[in-house]
């Protein structure tokens, strides 16, 4: 039996905020790259996992959602995963499997039979996304079948505006009836120039390896880019910021995980541990009140938690320093995206 030839190239993980993207590369790639919460939008960066098989690697580029964008920051971000979208290999699509099957539901659409509902209008920051950052045509003039969910049909329509290269993970298969999974790839095959539809749970690992191997066709001849031991470009100071932000995301509430940002401003490596001096940036004083919390409690639980999130990251002891700093309006402030990374 001959031996496959070997493969590399650049895989996008695109869709709408909330969907798993973060969870999936975590699972492809096999270690905690990308943080997660159950809140939207957690994701702000571009992170590249590196996943290397028996005959191929894939570079993953985990993107946050794409979404309304509003503010300088969320058009950021969505400027990010637009951008993901060009010079890459294959772009896999992730979709919620329960909103998709509640979207059918709603339609009555179990076949061909029902007549079809028009779908709810889209925001016009939704609609203008990609003709604000590119000045092309207008990607409304794609016609997509309305049994695919509106939010899917949008994210469709920027993945088409560059490339046609694309496939679709439908996630969160565990916590739906197998009987509501074959529907949804019955209308999602209907969509413009897309390749395999693969269900898959994140959470479980079900169908991950089906979705490496569909992956691997799309994916030009040639050798590894990246070690194989090398799982992703990021920097440990990138990783352990995240991983501060994460747990602002998983012990606040309301705004404030959205009004943060987390920067490493010192890491120091001694012979016995690494020195982590770490700085929050909120908006305004009743952020910072809350993430102190009464006698500094709630910062020490965030603390407590990340630092062990970040020795388990480095596989050393931590010594972590947090401080909290009152940024006014930084999320509006082009210096200041800069300066967080969120604009180059």
């Amino acid at each position: 039996m001959s031996q496959r030839v070997f493969r590399c190239g650049y895989a996008t993980l695109i869709g709408q905020p909330n969907v798993g993207k973060s969870t999936l590369l975590n699972r492809l790639v096999g270690e905690k790259l990308a943080i997660v919460s159950p809140k939207p939008q957690t994701t702000r960066d571009q992170i590249r996992g590196i996943w290397t098989g028996p005959d191929s690697q894939v570079i993953f580029l985990d993107t946050p959602g794409v979404h309304q964008a509003r503010s300088p920051l969320n058009r950021a971000m969505v400027g990010q995963a637009i951008e993901a979208l060009e010079s890459v290999d294959v772009v896999i699509l992730v979709i919620d499997g329960q909103e998709a099957g509640r979207w059918l539901d709603r339609l009555g659409k179990r076949g061909t039979e029902m007549p079809t509902l028009a779908p709810p209008p889209m925001e016009p920051d939704e609609l203008e996304i990609g003709d604000r950052m590119e000045g092309k045509g207008d990607d409304k003039k794609v016609s997509i079948d309305d049994r695919i969910a509106p939010g899917d049909r949008r994210v469709i329509r920027q993945i088409l505006r560059y490339s046609h290269r694309y496939l679709i993970a439908i996630n969160k298969i565990d916590r739906m009836a197998p009987r509501k999974i074959l529907p949804i790839i019955a209308a999602y095959a209907n969509a413009p120039a897309v390749g395999p539809i693969v269900p898959i749970s994140a959470r479980t690992g079900d169908g991950i390896q089906a979705l490496r191997e569909a992956i691997r066709p799309w994916l030009p001849e040639r050798e590894a880019e990246f070690e194989p031991d090398e799982l992703t470009d990021r920097s440990l100071r990138f990783l352990c910021a995240e991983l501060l932000r994460e747990q602002v995301f998983l012990q606040t509430r309301d705004e404030v995980p959205y009004g943060v940002a987390c920067e490493i401003e010192v890491w120091e490596e001694l012979p016995d541990l690494t020195h982590v001096k770490a700085i929050v940036h909120v908006e305004k004083q009743a952020q910072r009140g809350i993430l102190v919390g009464k006698g500094g409690q709630q910062m020490k639980a965030l603390a407590s938690a990340a630092r062990e999130g970040m020795e388990q990251l480095t596989g050393r002891k931590v010594f972590l320093e947090v401080h909290v700093r009152v940024e006014p309006q930084w999320s509006e402030r082009m210096e200041m995206l800069k300066q967080f990374g969120y604009v180059l």
